[in-house]
């Protein structure tokens, strides 16, 4: 019994010796992120949320039946990859309200754009759409390569190269389906 005591004292004094692990601040990123990545996360997001309406608006506009299905595909893809990027962010610990969910910035559908496309209907519906998530795609690429090269956190790494593979591979199949060329969706 009295080993048994002795036994948990020093583990006791030992263990309160023992420096405490280093704690990030509330709200600042957890070791191993950097500005870069916390940054390229809080504008994947935004990115990926300003899109979402405009990809829901494609099933009832399109007159193309496989533009129409690519939209539900990458809406479905869009939804797990926000999923994956706020994961990261809560790892990071960043808290609070995403700067850029309000920036208009390039490739980001706005508000002006969506009242627009709510208008359009069949090739003229498709034409737009297809430029515009284009250039958001374009965007996504671009700044997937941006936190490869600067960032830190290998988890965001390994996200930003997959997004770049799967995005490029988005563009390419937009373009295959080409939104007017695409199959006709019967009247």
């Amino acid at each position: 019994m009295v080993r048994v005591f002795v036994f948990l004292l020093l583990s006791v004094l030992l263990l309160g010796c023992a420096p405490a692990p280093e704690q990030p601040e509330k709200g600042s990123p957890e070791k191993g992120f950097n500005a870069t990545d916390v940054a390229w996360l809080q504008l994947a997001d935004a990115l990926h949320t300003r899109a979402l309406p405009l990809l829901g608006l494609v099933r009832g506009r399109s007159g193309s039946r496989e533009l129409a299905d690519l939209a539900a595909r990458l809406g479905r893809k869009h939804e797990n990859e926000r999923a994956r990027l706020r994961a990261l962010l809560v790892r990071a610990r960043v808290t609070g309200a995403n700067p850029h969910a309000q920036h208009d910035m390039p490739g980001m559908p706005t508000a002006d754009t969506l009242r627009t496309l709510t208008g359009l209907r069949d090739d003229a519906f498709d034409r737009r759409f297809v430029a515009l998530f284009r250039a958001y795609l374009d965007q996504l690429v671009l700044v997937a390569k941006g936190e490869q090269s600067s960032g830190r956190a290998p988890e965001a790494r390994e996200l930003a190269a997959a997004m770049e593979r799967e995005h490029t591979a988005d563009l390419a199949e937009l373009e295959r389906t080409g939104g007017p060329r695409a199959e006709r969706r019967p009247s």
